[in-house]
């Protein structure tokens, strides 16, 4: 019965929120409201829909050759008349075919009080540390949607307090403190998903284990220091204690017949940096993780890992190199850790890149739809991979967007071996407002 209920009430909300949608898309406010002389909505959103295509043979005839979506997002302001807000933002996400893409997501529910100095945010956010292009080392206060779509994946929003301060100095810097409530644990594709690896995974919430005594309550803790360096390079420096976000995969033999999620503590501390000298757009993550228990790897040994990661690269941008207005910006990163070159067998959990080169092109019209052309390529220096997508974007009569792209993958090493049938073509469409 309480199940049952459970999936009435989201099926209410799924349509509260795409009938709410399309009422706010159809109005005439533009993009607020004024509720009362001393409170104001405002808002913005999208809903569109997004297929892929999979031209490669599935090794499982439950994949689909084709997936489909309807999506949407609606992001909700109230201000007040003071240093106060209220910010609700949500996604959902529909697909005919598989229930389990399904979606009714809050990203942010939040109330914020701020002032010049100060800030407190308090209830469910997204954080981001990133400042790379390619693979992010710093990025992980959030958990991700992996089952929604591996490669590219959203993220899911944590119960968190955040504590900003700014102190006044000649040095402009900012201190933050963040308290995560609970461990939000990921669900992971199974069958009919194409990302999925085939053998069972078990997503549900009982079959999880974690390697602390509070489980998913466990108190996750970040501080974090900001300032900036030679006049306008941004820099972070920060710790996190707390569990890893990918879950360790260990046997269920002999209860169950597949691999059940552990979450496992780490300390995480680095930096990251993004800023200008010169022509050159430089940036940079660089993070050492060390877990706090030991574990049991692929191979059946037992481990305490503990490893530096990576992220470090440039961009930069010709103008007019071809066609006047037109440019060209070229991306060049290097991604790797210090258990570069081991078994992915080795290792503690997934992680594909380890040594790789990730370098991107953007060609910019610079026309009234900010149309763009986009090759980005990861290429594994020690065996030979490579990963690459190619994109087109483009706005069209000010409200749409377009975007058609092509993801390839030539790869001969575990552990990307078991993902080369996911090559797809993606068409997103989307009207925003």
């Amino acid at each position: 019965m309480t199940e049952h209920i459970k999936s009435m009430f989201l099926a209410f909300l799924v349509r509260l929120t795409f009938f709410l949608t399309l009422f706010l898309c159809a109005n005439s406010y533009g993009q607020g409201i004024s509720l009362s002389e001393s409170l104001d909505l405002r808002y913005s959103g999208s809903i569109g829909a997004e297929g892929w295509y999979f031209p490669q043979t599935a090794p499982f005839a439950e994949m689909p050759d084709y997936t489909t979506s309807l999506r949407g997002q609606l992001d909700l302001t109230l201000q007040f008349d003071a240093p106060l807000e209220i910010r609700a933002n949500h996604r959902f996400q529909y697909d005919p075919d598989n229930s389990d893409r399904n979606r009714l997501e809050i990203e942010d529910l939040y109330l914020d009080y701020y002032s010049d100095n100060f800030e407190l945010r308090a209830g469910y956010q997204i954080f981001s540390w990133k400042t790379v292009e390619s693979v992010s080392q710093a990025d992980f206060l959030n958990q991700t949607d992996l089952e929604s779509d591996f490669l590219d994946a959203d993220k899911l929003s944590e119960l968190a307090l955040r504590l900003r301060l700014i102190p006044n100095s000649d040095i402009e810097q900012v201190f933050e403190l963040y308290y995560i409530a609970r461990m939000r644990t990921t669900q992971l594709p199974v069958l009919p998903n194409r990302f999925s690896i085939g053998t069972p995974v078990f997503n549900e919430r009982a079959d999880h284990t974690y390697l602390d005594e509070n489980e998913e309550w466990r108190p996750q803790f970040a501080i974090s220091y900001q300032r900036s360096f030679f006049d306008n390079v941004d820099t972070r420096f920060f710790y996190f204690n707390g569990y890893n976000r990918f879950p360790g995969l260990i046997s269920g033999f002999p209860d169950k017949a597949g691999l059940l999620h552990q979450y496992r503590p780490v300390h995480k501390a680095g930096m990251t940096f993004q800023g200008e000298i010169g022509p050159w757009l430089v940036k940079g993550e660089n993070v050492y993780t060390a877990y706090q228990d030991t574990l049991i790897n692929q191979l059946r040994e037992r481990i305490k890992p503990s490893f530096f990661a990576y992220t470090l690269g440039f961009e930069y941008t010709f103008y007019s190199p071809l066609i006047d207005g037109h440019d060209l910006g070229w991306i060049l990163e290097l991604i790797g850790d210090s258990d570069s070159g081991k078994d992915f067998e080795e290792l503690e959990s997934f992680r594909p890149f380890r040594n790789h080169l990730f370098t991107g092109f953007r060609y910019t019209f610079n026309n009234v739809g900010d149309r763009s052309l986009l090759f980005g390529a990861f290429v594994d220096y020690r065996e030979g991979d490579l990963l690459f997508q190619v994109e087109y974007e483009e706005r069209l009569m000010e409200v749409f967007t377009v975007k058609a792209a092509y993801n390839g993958l030539q790869v001969d090493t575990n552990p990307l071996t078991q993902f080369e049938h996911t090559e797809r073509f993606i068409l997103e469409i989307n009207y925003n407002f």
